[in-house]
């Protein structure tokens, strides 16, 4: 049994839309291309078209791992290639069901390889290949050096609860402003005692604009102050760091958060997919739950499409909430939220007059108690219970007709 809730948000466009079939689904769509794509551990999204890998994060193999996720729609993915030669030769990737793949080659000292990935689903269509051309090369620079003395400084003035030593490691061009991380680290310290959080380097890459992309491996345990309990996680998490005049300086940082938990959604850029199941994040309250409070958008070409609290993505559901493998299922176009294939482990409700900021986990108990919610559903916050895990979700706007296409943007919050 699949954790998934039927969230189908009401957007009536014509008189008769609440006779709609609602029970009918179809299959979500998109352009073929990639949900994410990682080198040695380290996203690549950001990278810009030129990165360099670092001998000596590269392991006992030598080798580069790539792996990604293709996207093809409605369709399943027939194959995937890649080309490390700009074309000129292409290889067969390890491809899952799922459109997950891997690949790995041994790289050669300073040799520049120029990547493409040819993604092709079951129907002969590709993706834009030529979107995909990033170029990595092997440095033999000692690079982990001074990313490690870069984390231990923050780690160490963050678990003795130090801000003007750990701001001193933070760069001014910060991410999303480094006024707001401040002020995030000090409620961290006004909330939590006993800091103790250890990591480990899984790997070091360089992009462009002097950014060196930083992945690790964290295992982290806290004290509420105001509970007096103690809470643990553990996971892996990415880091970007600027580089200038030798020093390496905090450009930004993704969730699970190691530091600024109290406001993830100002502080983190993004999410590491997969990084950390359960990862601590400080409510308004002073309390530590699970999950910051995360805003996402997505288009989808027709009206049904998935959501998973776990990774933080939307997702295709090939046309039927049981092939989700999240805990939310959308369908616009028609006024109703449900259970799947378990109503009773399933409960969800309209939390009136509160946003995803001010709830708290009593609002959520109160309201998570129907099996069927109907009604409009944009600009409302709802409660979510499954089994013993609670959410909410705030569905900030809403739009498209009929069949689709619909854009959605929502906020969500794990307790």
């Amino acid at each position: 049994m699949k954790k998934i809730f039927m969230l189908a948000a009401a957007l009536l466009c014509f008189s008769g839309a609440a006779d709609a079939k609602w029970w009918i689904f179809g299959k979500t769509g998109g352009e073929i291309g990639l949900k994410y794509l990682y080198v040695n551990k380290v996203s690549a999204d950001e990278a810009g078209a030129k990165m360099t890998v670092f001998r000596e994060t590269l392991g006992a193999d030598g080798q580069v791992k790539i792996t990604g996720k293709a996207s093809v729609g409605k369709s399943a993915v027939g194959s995937v290639r890649i080309s490390l030669d700009d074309k000129a030769t292409w290889q067969d990737v390890k491809l899952s069901e799922n459109g997950a793949f891997e690949y790995s080659f041994r790289p050669e000292q300073d040799k520049t390889y120029a990547m493409l990935i040819e993604i092709t689903d079951t129907a002969g269509k590709t993706n834009k290949v030529d979107e995909t051309r990033k170029e990595i090369v092997l440095s033999a620079e000692n690079i982990q050096v001074k990313v490690r003395e870069a984390l231990d400084s923050l780690f160490d003035a963050y678990s003795r609860e130090n801000l003007p030593k750990f701001m001193a490691g933070v760069g001014e061009d910060f991410a999303g402003d480094k006024g707001i991380l401040e002020r995030a680290v000090k409620r961290d310290f006004d909330a939590l005692s006993n800091i103790n959080m250890r990591y480990t380097i899984n790997n070091v890459a360089a992009g462009a604009q002097g950014r060196v992309f930083v992945s690790i491996t964290y295992n982290r345990m806290v004290l509420v102050n105001k509970t007096g309990a103690t809470s643990t996680d553990s996971g892996f998490t990415e880091f970007v760091f600027h580089s200038a005049e030798g020093k390496l300086s905090l450009y930004s940082m993704k969730q699970p958060l190691m530091f600024g938990l109290s406001d993830a959604e100002n502080v983190a850029t993004g999410i590491v997919q997969g990084g950390g199941n359960g990862a601590l994040a400080l409510h308004d309250s002073g309390t530590l739950g699970l999950g910051g409070t995360i805003t996402r958008s997505y288009t989808s070409p027709d009206q049904q499409f998935g959501y998973s609290f776990t990774t933080g993505e939307f997702e295709d559901c090939d046309g039927t909430a049981a092939n989700c493998t999240g805990q939310i299922f959308f369908m616009p176009g028609a006024p109703y939220i449900g259970a799947d294939d378990n109503p009773a482990a399933a409960f969800i409700g309209e939390i009136p007059g509160k946003n995803i900021s001010s709830v708290t986990l009593a609002d959520i108990q109160a309201a998570a108690t129907l099996q069927q919610v109907f009604g409009s559903f944009s600009g409302k916050t709802f409660g979510l219970k499954y089994n013993s895990d609670y959410y909410a979700i705030e569905i900030i706007s809403l739009s498209g007709s009929g069949a689709g296409p619909y854009s959605i943007t929502i906020k969500t919050k794990a307790f």
